[in-house]
């Protein structure tokens, strides 16, 4: 699944249709990446959550032309941590628009930036071309 780079770093990229139903082959790649990179079952359910949050926000809000996009999830494994990357080509937002609704309102939706949040080490969004969701986890152990 992974390439090597020449500094021993292994990265991977999946470029998959903006529509839901391909969510689930991000899910296998996201457990077949904790599995290699040697994460605990805990470590792989909270980048999955993460991962699974990016994706579906790139579909909804991020796919001007709904299934006609492109959602680029990119891998990254160090000897530390991982870093995943969900790129869309929406517009774009201001993150610090963004803030997770009270726990008292219970609507659905709003909640995703803040679960990611939540789930990861490091949390990084990137206005380029559309936007990148960048998710670091680092490796704790079992």
């Amino acid at each position: 699944m992974f390439a090597t780079s020449a500094d021993g770093y292994r990265w991977s990229r999946l470029d998959i249709p903006s529509r839901p139903e391909y969510a689930a082959v991000v899910r296998h790649a996201v457990e077949r990446l904790g599995a290699e990179a040697g994460f605990s079952r805990v470590e792989v359910d909270d980048l999955d959550l993460a991962v699974t949050e990016a994706c579906a926000n790139a579909i909804r809000h991020g796919s001007p032309l709904r299934g006609g996009n492109t959602i680029r999830v990119s891998f990254f494994v160090a000897p530390e941590c991982v870093v995943v990357e969900v790129r869309d080509e929406g517009h774009g937002f201001v993150p610090e628009s963004r803030r997770a609704p009270s726990p008292g309102d219970l609507r659905e939706g709003g909640y995703g930036l803040h679960i990611m949040r939540q789930v990861t080490d490091h949390l990084e969004i990137i206005r380029s071309g559309g936007t990148i969701v960048r998710l670091m986890k680092r490796r704790r152990g079992t």
